[in-house]
């Protein structure tokens, strides 16, 4: 797999011709599939992003591929998916093999945001740390930046089906939350929402935490995927929820399973595996499985 790191000045050179030209262009007729890093404007943050992009084997500027969002776990960042989790790998074998059909795999940087709309102006939680903590708790307008931002600039720079039937959300843990959160609220954006071990909460949370996802009953009503899932409109969605039996939200996410199966939904899909814990070596050896879902020849 050829390996391309993409600083933002180089974007824009590639995209002297055109929007998407330029990146059409150094990829077309590749072979193998290709990564890149990316960084761009969030005007929802009003800073620079980064994000990791997989095209898939011959991708080209007569085609147009679907695209997967995966978000990632607290503490690390948008690398998680691509260099730990190994989804490119495993994509790679898929296509290949004919399982999924070839697809755009984005992993944008959240930052320990929770994937929620928490402050108007870009910042840090002052009580959850140092800006340079590992866990220090990130504020602004992640949703808007995640749902709105990283797709319109997705859509504009690559050649991808601009419909929400060709358009997927997923994340482990912190970004199984944001996934479940953001896919529950906006249906007209994904056809597809997966919950990897989500890190779901139904009891007390770290106080700078819940000062920052639930600060009152109205952000919960509105961040909370538990209560997302009891009040929303869900038909349009094929949803798919999954933990380990040794899982450390693994109540929580029960209580999930037991809301999605009494609401009307597109499709849903729990799986549960034995011995599974709250951790990487769990969501790499459920990998197949979770593309197998994103990816299938099932789109309307």
């Amino acid at each position: 797999m050829k390996c391309f790191k993409v600083m933002l000045c180089a974007v824009l050179l590639f995209l002297v011709g055109g929007p998407q030209m330029g990146l059409a262009k150094v990829q077309k007729d590749r072979e193998s599939s290709a990564t890149m890093s990316v960084n761009f404007f969030s005007e929802s943050l009003q800073k620079e992003m980064q994000m990791s992009v997989y095209l898939p084997p011959h991708y080209n500027a007569q085609d147009k591929y679907p695209v997967l969002y995966v978000l990632h776990s607290y503490t690390v960042n948008e690398s998680q998916w691509f260099n730990t989790l190994k989804i490119t790998e495993t994509a790679d074998d898929l296509i290949s093999s004919g399982k999924i059909e070839p697809m755009i795999i984005v992993a944008p940087r959240i930052n320990n945001s929770f994937g929620v709309n928490s402050s108007d102006v870009s910042g840090y939680s002052a009580a959850s740390g140092k800006p340079e903590d590992a866990g220090v708790l990130h504020t602004g307008r992640y949703e808007d930046y995640i749902a709105k931002d990283v797709v319109e600039f997705v859509d504009t720079h690559f050649n991808t089906i601009k419909s929400r039937h060709a358009r997927y959300l997923g994340g482990t843990s912190m970004g199984g939350f944001a996934a479940l959160h953001i896919g529950f609220k906006h249906p007209e954006v994904y056809g597809k929402v997966g919950g990897h071990s989500p890190a779901l909460f139904i009891g007390d949370m770290w106080e700078p935490l819940e000062k920052l996802v639930f600060p009152n009953a109205e952000a919960r009503a509105n961040n909370d995927p538990l209560a997302l899932a009891a009040s929303r409109k869900l038909n349009k969605l094929s949803i798919y929820l999954d933990y380990g039996d040794q899982d450390d939200f693994k109540a929580a996410n029960e209580k999930l399973d037991g809301i999605l199966k009494g609401a009307k939904t597109k499709s849903y899909e729990l799986h549960v595996t034995p011995g599974g814990r709250h951790d990487d070596a769990y969501w790499s050896s459920q990998l197949e499985n979770y593309l197998l879902f994103y990816g299938g020849f099932d789109r309307d």
